[in-house]
């Protein structure tokens, strides 16, 4: 995707969290993209749940139970991570790389094919949150800033994601002495938008596209996570909201 940042999510560091996110990006980029991430055990289990296929194994013999369906891998599923040890001062010293799906010579070549290099590395992504942590206050490790609300929360990331994309160009997306922005690498616009510019452009919400994104994503999804919420900001309407104060200031019953 050239550095543009497609999607990202917001919640507590769980499995269901991390497929949620990983169905928003197959569902963005309508494909099984390659994943590099650290060596958090739910990302595998999570992928399984998004890109996973049945597959029935059969039985040998005539005697016993039938093996029951299992997720397993399909060949265009490349993942692999890099495993950082460190000490009890918190210095990294040792690094692990290994591939989880795809084959060590498979998942080489497709590093080169995508010319993302021949080492297995999360620099990019690395790289990124240190750029979002400069961006935005509350992402920093040590800071005053908190954020006390979700949505504001949410839509200070989305507003930096936005300008990453479109207006702050990339060296590393240079071509000769033409910077680029990585929506230009992309394809989604031919300049670079100014802050005003994007400031000032009018946002339409189309429903029709929102749902058939939603619909992609649930279709993505296991049964279990079709029902929750899809990292979108959500408004509570005022007449739940009325209802919910209005639950809490009922009096208690009596006692007999």
């Amino acid at each position: 995707m050239a550095d543009a940042v497609t999607e990202a999510d917001f919640g507590p560091r769980t499995q269901d969290t991390a497929a949620i996110l990983i169905a928003q990006v197959v569902a963005r980029v309508r494909q099984l993209p390659l994943w590099l991430t650290d060596g958090w055990k739910a990302y595998t289990a999570a992928l399984l749940q998004v890109g996973g296929v049945v597959y029935r194994s059969r039985r040998r013999g005539h005697v016993g139970r039938k093996p029951k369906p299992r997720l397993v891998a399909p060949t265009t599923l490349f993942y692999a991570q890099v495993v950082k040890v460190r000490n009890k001062a918190g210095q990294v010293v040792e690094v692990s790389r290994r591939v989880v799906y795809g084959g060590p010579r498979r998942f080489g070549k497709q590093l080169r094919l995508r010319q993302l290099g021949t080492t297995i590395q999360t620099a990019f992504m690395e790289r990124w949150y240190g750029t979002l942590r400069g961006l935005v206050a509350p992402l920093r490790r040590r800071t005053r800033c908190l954020s006390w609300s979700r949505v504001r929360h949410r839509g200070k990331v989305w507003l930096m994601v936005s300008l990453y994309n479109f207006v702050m160009p990339h060296k590393s997306l240079r071509q000769g002495h033409t910077p680029r922005t990585p929506a230009m690498a992309i394809g989604l616009t031919d300049y670079i938008w100014s802050y005003r510019e994007y400031s000032r452009l009018p946002v339409h919400t189309d429903p029709v596209l929102t749902k058939q994104m939603d619909e992609r994503i649930a279709r993505l999804l296991p049964p279990a996570l079709q029902d929750q919420p899809l990292g979108r900001t959500q408004v509570p309407t005022q007449t739940k909201t009325r209802t919910e104060h209005e639950k809490e200031a009922a009096p208690l019953p009596k006692a007999a």
